[in-house]
């Protein structure tokens, strides 16, 4: 991939998008945020949007801290975006698909705290954390612009939108523009 981002950079193009995915065909990329790392480290401009980080199998705080270090080290070419994932990758972390949507929405809320307080302390349904500090935030301030990708999900939609969050949207789906 180096060469490929290095001559990107060298052309001109805006950026790259890496997505998550795991025991599945759809993607080799099981962390885009050490692939994003990585890759800003050997260009100068190209921008590194990951399409989606699969929230509902990660640990939020963990996640908030290697996306913060990565769009330090790139200056701020990390867009992060965020996904739920498929339902075999849910199978291979043994995570009930029924907790997908709750785990998501507080995965993100427990990221934009590490990303805005000083520290916080969260109680929630899947993850508690006190007195949490992360020394790292993101260059991009006061948040990086970030995403989430959706094939159709009016709820996914709303959630977007409430958020301010950009939304990545497949070409091919119809009514789905409209919604």
């Amino acid at each position: 991939h180096l060469k490929i981002w290095q001559e990107m950079d060298r052309l001109g193009y805006d950026g790259v998008g890496l997505n998550e995915h795991h025991t599945t065909p759809h993607g080799m990329i099981t962390s885009p945020n050490m692939m994003a790392a990585v890759g800003a480290r050997h260009t100068k401009n190209l921008k590194f949007f990951i399409l989606g980080e699969l929230l509902p199998l990660h640990n939020p705080v963990r996640i908030a801290e290697e996306i913060a270090m990565a769009d330090c080290l790139s200056r701020g070419r990390i867009w992060p975006g965020f996904a739920r994932g498929n339902p075999r990758e849910y199978r291979a972390y043994n995570i009930p698909m029924s907790e997908s949507r709750s785990r998501f929405e507080e995965a993100f809320e427990i990221i934009m705290k590490a990303w805005t307080e000083e520290m916080f302390t969260h109680e929630g349904r899947h993850w508690s954390f006190k007195d949490v500090a992360i020394c790292t935030r993101p260059y991009q301030q006061p948040l990086p612009p970030m995403w989430v990708p959706f094939a159709g999900s009016r709820e996914t939609i709303e959630w977007a939108g409430r958020r301010n969050v950009h939304a990545v949207i497949p070409e091919n789906k119809r009514g789905l523009i409209e919604d």
